[in-house]
């Protein structure tokens, strides 16, 4: 059965890169620079590991038709000779350019395979350069000379991402991430990778209303608050926001007075939002989604009586024991 999860920490720790070149890409030129050949050291190879690393999450796409260019382009590129990778990827490159008219940064597109343990991913990210000043000492007097053409470990450098799974095995196709259009995909971008959101904000919204609430009553026996507490936080947080954020939303869930605990929560609730496909993703939240329904608490005690409540359990002064004959949660 076909997933939703993304790359959790421990697959982006293990990523190995398996080929990797990028080709130029300049304001002023029709068509990129190609490299014919790429030498990296131990310590380079780790610099463009850690730059797939920052580019393994993003918003969930698929592909908009059956056997779309980049689709085709990645099938073919993952088990390509070394000869072919370089040919494929100078075909890639030169569609993104091609594809983008309007003004764009000089930089260079990364194209690399990465592999994770037996899964292979195809990686496309344009990468800008970024001004870095290097200055030299002439006695006491410092002079600064701009270097160009510069690599950068700021992930703002990081200006497109497409992180391509041709696995039937996960039901999305394309991971996307696109500095100019944080919670989506500029247009351009869209029509080079040929996809469109596996979900929409309603969805993803009511997946992130949901899952506070799921994941606290599929771990009442941690010690945990009621799970309407849980719910209550989500909802505040996405009604407080015009971005959705993981990180943000999971302080926002999660909070303890004890912070080894609280710690020890975020890492489970966080490992939920990735097995459920929600982490790294960003949206506007639909804040006309979050209706009374969504907004309800139903819980039925031992006794069988059931209580039925909107808000914080003290506002409506209410407690409920965390115990596990509790049932129903809606």
């Amino acid at each position: 059965m076909a997933k939703e999860s993304v790359l959790s920490i421990a697959d982006k720790e293990a990523i190995k890169i398996e080929k990797l070149i990028f080709h130029v890409i300049l304001t002023d030129e029709v068509n990129p620079i190609f490299l014919e050949e790429l030498e990296i050291t131990g310590e380079q190879q780790k610099f463009f590991r850690d730059r797939l690393a920052d580019a393994s999450q993003g918003r969930q796409y698929i592909f908009t038709e059956d056997n779309p260019p980049i689709k085709i382009l990645a099938k073919q590129i993952v088990e390509a000779s070394d000869e072919d990778f370089l040919k494929i990827s100078k075909d890639i490159a030169s569609r993104f350019k091609s594809t983008h008219t309007q003004n764009m940064n000089n930089g260079v597109f990364i194209i690399s395979i990465a592999s994770i343990r037996t899964r292979k991913l195809l990686f496309l990210i344009k990468l800008d350069h970024k001004k870095v000043y290097e200055y030299k000492l002439k006695g006491s007097k410092a002079l600064l000379e701009e270097v160009k053409n510069t690599f950068s470990e700021d992930k703002t450098a990081i200006q497109k991402v497409a992180l391509i799974d041709i696995n039937p095995k996960v039901l999305w196709d394309v991971l996307v991430f696109d500095r100019s259009q944080p919670t989506g995909i500029t247009k351009f971008f869209g029509n080079f990778l040929s996809v469109i959101p596996r979900e929409t904000e309603t969805d993803l919204t009511k997946k992130a209303q949901s899952f506070a609430r799921r994941w606290a009553t599929e771990n009442k026996d941690k010690d945990i608050q009621e799970p309407s507490v849980y719910k209550n936080r989500a909802r505040n947080y996405l009604l407080s926001t015009d971005s959705f954020d993981s990180e943000h939303y999971i302080e926002a869930v999660i909070q303890d007075t004890d912070k080894e605990k609280q710690t020890q929560l975020r890492n489970s609730f966080r490992e939920f939002l990735t097995e459920g496909g929600l982490y790294g993703q960003s949206f506007p939240p639909r804040k006309d989604v979050l209706t009374k329904k969504e907004t309800r608490n139903i819980r039925q005690t031992a006794e069988g009586v059931k209580i039925e409540w909107e808000g914080t359990l003290e506002e409506n002064n209410i407690s409920i024991s965390n115990e596990k004959k509790q049932t129903g949660v809606v």
